[in-house]
């Protein structure tokens, strides 16, 4: 009979959620949560003090959970996402630690996982396990949660987690993206089997990475994402693990991953790219290929996708590559020919301690790739960047932004300049040795130009004087320059007045980023912003000779107009006068400090005028 009564339960349950979502009418499109608000059915209406209610269940959840585990028994972190997929919400640690099994929650059974209108089921009212915190479960609808937990930071994830097993599945439901690091071997189950039985409660991630440093087997985790219910929805995939991934698999597994848009790979071996051509909607793929692939892939004097026939030459398919980026390229590495034939729709190509572009026919194959591009990034890359600079002089016809990071020569850099200089909206430069102030002057030598040069940041660069750029800023080009950065530029220390100079001339300037230039005073600082009151982003990172005053002299110009500020390591600029700043500035809304200067006065008052609050730990600061 207790069974019978469980069934009849269900069978009610399942009735509802139907009638609940014929009821409200719901589709498979996302509202905001301000529209479910005040939305009448003929069962009542939803009040906003339900809202308020569950606001404050929260909240105490969160402080009385702080610290442990969601009820997966993985612990959530912020993510660390350089290098990854763009979007990854939070940063979950699967086998992370050992938290008291009374505070969690059962998982849920798929014959009591409820279902969300978002997924094809009806609105759930009937609450699951209660949540024992004051809100009315019965009266949220699964749908309404479900906007409410996308609303809410990462940082709750753990607390909506031990509500109930309603929520839990609920909150599942709802993550759409993911990121996932693997812990080393253990004596516990596989890493593939661990990762299979995680994924398996996630059905409807859309972005999703894998970090790992230890040498699991590559190719067993990548078979696992492949096998778990949310393999065809994924558009975003990240790979970052200890031991390198074979083409093989990758191409076993294309068919379930053709809906990816972007893939990030730490390790490929051997070198091949022909499983490539089976993802038809890839826009970005970036590779990091690790020393474990360089060895494997150089024992070999040629690669499987150096064996293409002339006939397959001749009728080349182009791959829908946007976006390119390629880190440990050695010379000896073959294999990338066949990729740069059909990489003839590039905008982006970021190239990171490559030593080479490929020998044999991937050297003479790689101008191919050149027409079309926008933007050019070379990093650590001196054994390379003269040629591809020369290159994408001759070749780049569109190309629009450039970075050149610890690499080039004098003279190549100036033959681009003189070429190209002149479209260049964007120019990232940390060349301390390499960058003369006669680059500045090719660049502003330019008086025809069709596009002006808009964002200017130079780094490290210690042969650039003030001349060079009192000269570039007192040209056409120079006077529309938008965004300036002069990071760690000695510069300003050897010429006083370089900086009022600049903000006189540059009528346009919008942003500015001055960071790590320990000797900058309050002086300067006053000085150049009496003739710069457009400013809308600020940055005095590691300026440590800054005080207060520099604070007063910003509100006093440019208050009304500067929206982000940054004032981390910088331990002059004390918490009263951030508060002070802070209290007064009409339209500031990021403020990043560092923790030592975030009060609970400087806190309430962000709160009260919305400014998102970016904390910096003390203990990076000193770093």
């Amino acid at each position: 009979m207790a069974g019978d009564g469980r069934s009849n339960s269900a069978t009610a349950a399942t009735a509802d959620r139907q009638s609940d979502g014929r009821k409200l009418g719901l589709g498979t499109e996302r509202r905001d949560a301000s529209d479910w608000v005040g939305w009448t059915e003929p069962s009542g209406l939803v009040q906003p003090n339900q809202l308020d209610g569950l606001t404050d269940c929260l909240n105490r959840l969160e402080e009385d959970n702080n610290d442990q585990e969601g009820a997966d028994g993985i612990c959530y972190e912020e993510p660390d996402l350089s290098g990854g997929v763009e979007g990854v919400d939070y940063l979950i640690v699967y086998g992370g630690g050992d938290a008291d099994e009374s505070s969690r929650c059962a998982l849920p059974t798929p014959a009591t996982a409820p279902t969300s209108p978002h997924r094809g089921g009806g609105g759930r009212r009937a609450g699951g396990a209660g949540g024992g915190c004051g809100v009315d479960d019965a009266a949220l609808c699964d749908d309404l949660l479900q906007e409410v937990f996308g609303l809410l930071p990462p940082a709750a994830a753990p607390s909506v987690s031990l509500v109930s097993r309603r929520w839990l599945a609920l909150l599942r439901a709802s993550t759409s993206r993911l990121t996932l690091r693997l812990p080393p071997a253990s004596t516990g189950p596989s890493p593939s089997a661990a990762l299979a039985d995680l994924l398996s409660r996630y059905p409807y991630l859309s972005a999703l990475a894998v970090v790992s440093a230890a040498a699991h087997d590559a190719d067993l985790l990548v078979l696992a994402v492949a096998a778990s219910p949310s393999a065809t929805r994924l558009t975003a995939l990240r790979f970052s693990l200890g031991s390198p991934v074979s083409p093989a698999t990758l191409s076993a597994v294309s068919l379930t991953f053709s809906g990816l848009t972007s893939l990030h790979l730490t390790a490929l071996s051997p070198l091949s790219f022909r499983w490539l051509a089976c993802l038809p909607c890839l826009k970005s793929f970036a590779l990091v290929n690790s020393a474990t692939a360089a060895v494997d892939s150089t024992s070999s004097t040629t690669s499987p996708d150096d064996a293409y026939t002339e006939a397959e030459a001749e009728a080349v398919a182009p791959l829908p590559l946007e976006r390119l980026s390629l880190c440990g390229i050695r010379s000896g590495h073959r294999g990338l020919g066949w990729l740069w034939q059909r990489c003839g729709s590039l905008r982006w190509l970021q190239l990171r301690a490559c030593d080479s572009i490929g020998d044999g026919p991937a050297s003479t194959a790689f101008p191919e790739c050149l027409h079309g591009l926008l933007e050019l990034e070379l990093r650590a890359c001196r054994s390379v960047a003269d040629r591809v600079l020369l290159l994408a002089a001759d070749r780049c016809h569109a190309l629009t932004s450039l970075l050149v990071y610890d690499g080039g020569s004098r003279e190549a850099l100036l033959h681009f300049m003189h070429q190209r200089g002149a479209a260049l909206h964007t120019l990232d430069l940390r060349l301390p040795l390499d960058l003369h102030n006669d680059h500045l002057l090719a660049i502003g030598a330019h008086h025809n130009a069709h596009h002006s040069l808009a964002v200017l940041r130079l780094q490290s660069c210690v042969l650039i004087t003030g001349d060079g750029l009192r000269s570039l800023a007192l040209t056409p080009i120079g006077a529309g320059i938008q965004e300036v950065a002069l990071v760690s530029c000695d510069v300003l220390e050897r010429e006083p007045g370089l900086l009022t100079f600049l903000s006189q001339s540059m009528r346009h300037l919008r942003r500015l980023d001055l960071s790590y230039n320990e000797t900058l005073k309050d002086k300067e600082i006053g000085a150049m912003l009496s003739s710069c009151r457009n400013l809308i982003d600020i940055r005095f990172t590691g300026c440590r000779c800054l005080t207060g005053e520099s604070l007063v002299s910003l509100l006093r110009h440019c208050g009304r107009s500067v929206e982000v500020l940054d004032i981390s390591r910088c331990p002059g600029i004390k918490g009263p006068s951030v508060e002070f700043f802070a209290q007064r500035t009409t339209r500031l809304n990021h403020l990043i400090i560092e923790e030592t200067s975030a009060s609970e006065q400087l806190k309430a008052i962000a709160q009260t005028k919305g400014i998102k609050f970016q904390v910096i730990l003390t203990a990076l600061s000193s770093l």
